[in-house]
C-alpha cells in the first residue's frame, strides 16, 4: 500500500506543478500559456484545470467567449467536487447562460458548493442558493433535495479517441 501511495504522490507532483504554472500564467495575463497548461491537465481529468478553462471561456480570456463551452468545463469540474465550478454552474443555471435555465439544477449545484467550500466562496454559494429557493416551487425543492442527496463525485475528464 505504501508503494502505491508513493507512486500516486510522485505522479501527482508534475500535474500540481503544471497547474500552478497555469494559474501563474493566467494571473499574469499570459493566456496562451495558461490554456496550454490547463488543457493538457483537463484532458487528464484535473478538476481545477477544467474549472479554469471554464472561467477562460466564460470571460473570453485568450479564447473566444463561449458560455456553452464554459458550462461544459464547469460541469466536468463540478462533477468531481470542485466547489468553485459548482458555484459557477449553479450561477449559470439560475440565469440560463450557456445552459437552459433550470432552478432545480441551480439549487443542486449551489447547495453542493456551499457544502464543499469555506469562507467567501461558501458565503456566495449560500446567498445565491437562498435567493434561488425563493423562486422555486415545493416540487422543485424536493427534486433538488433528492439530487443533492444522490450526488457523488465522479471523474469527468476528456477522453481521446484511439488513433
Amino acid at each position: 500500500m505504501a508503494g502505491l501511495l508513493g507512486i500516486l504522490v510522485v505522479a501527482a507532483g508534475p500535474a500540481f506543478a503544471d497547474y500552478q504554472q497555469g494559474l501563474a500564467a493566467f494571473g499574469n495575463g499570459e493566456f496562451s500559456e495558461a490554456i496550454e497548461e490547463f488543457r493538457a491537465l483537463a484532458e487528464q481529468g484535473h478538476p481545477g484545470a477544467q474549472f479554469m478553462l471554464g472561467v477562460m471561456h466564460f470571460n473570453g480570456s485568450g479564447v473566444p467567449q463561449d458560455n456553452r463551452v464554459a458550462a461544459i468545463f464547469f460541469y466536468q469540474a463540478a462533477q468531481q467536487g470542485e466547489a468553485g465550478a459548482q458555484l459557477a454552474l449553479g450561477s449559470i443555471f439560475i440565469r440560463g447562460v450557456g445552459v437552459f435555465q433550470d432552478l432545480v439544477q441551480a439549487e443542486t449545484w449551489l447547495s453542493l458548493a456551499a457544502i464543499n467550500s469555506t469562507g467567501e466562496l461558501q458565503s456566495q454559494a449560500v446567498a445565491l442558493r437562498d435567493a434561488t429557493k425563493r423562486l422555486m416551487t415545493d416540487d422543485q425543492m424536493a427534486e433538488a433535495e433528492r439530487l443533492i442527496l444522490a450526488w457523488r463525485p465522479t471523474l469527468a475528464g476528456l477522453v481521446r479517441a484511439a488513433p
